[in-house]
């Protein structure tokens, strides 16, 4: 499946949305390292996800952890990208070889957005303003899946929260993703 846009699943916690993501041919797959955050996921869980998906890059979704700690995930699950918040200050992730995604919120002026590889935001005014300033990709993370992502440059969905394994239906997902599906 070709899509006129980069392809993320953000905040991955299941087996389910994992391979439903390599099955739609998605560029990456996001698992959520950010202890504060309500989608964290533990690195034995993201393993044994990862251990059965082929394809996506894998993606680290850090906060505000140190450096180090960003490391050393990205060793042991083979993560290929991070993704940072922009107000994230160690710049020195920048010098580690990993690609970068960095999630923008606001228009401030943050140093880790010129260095990224690539940008992403929730927000429409700021998806807006940064393709109007920049040539990296920019990702608009959907949370209502009711976008016209034709002309994104990139689309990110989140990963949703499953009962009892192999319960959880994509089907929202589908009907979404059909709408911008190209022959190419």
């Amino acid at each position: 499946m070709n899509y006129p846009f980069l392809l993320k699943f953000s905040s991955i916690s299941n087996l389910s949305d994992a391979r439903y993501a390599a099955g739609m041919w998605a560029d990456f797959i996001g698992f959520n390292f950010d202890p504060s955050s309500p989608s964290y996921i533990e690195p034995g869980k993201a393993q044994s996800i990862i251990s059965w998906i082929n394809g996506p890059a894998l993606v680290g979704e850090f906060g505000e952890q140190p450096l180090e700690w960003i490391t050393d995930f990205t060793k042991l699950l083979s993560i290929q990208v991070v993704q940072i918040p922009a107000t994230y200050s160690d710049l020195n992730l920048f010098e580690t070889g990993l690609k970068t995604i960095v999630v923008v919120n606001d228009t401030a002026h943050h140093p880790s957005i010129e260095k990224a590889d690539i940008l992403l935001t929730e927000n429409m005014d700021v998806y807006k303003q940064l393709i109007g300033l920049s040539d990296k990709p920019v990702i608009f993370q959907s949370l209502t899946l009711t976008e016209d992502a034709s002309e994104f440059r990139g689309l990110s969905l989140l990963g949703q929260t499953e009962d009892q394994p192999g319960t959880r239906n994509q089907a929202d997902w589908t009907e979404y993703l059909e709408r911008f599906e190209s022959e190419d």
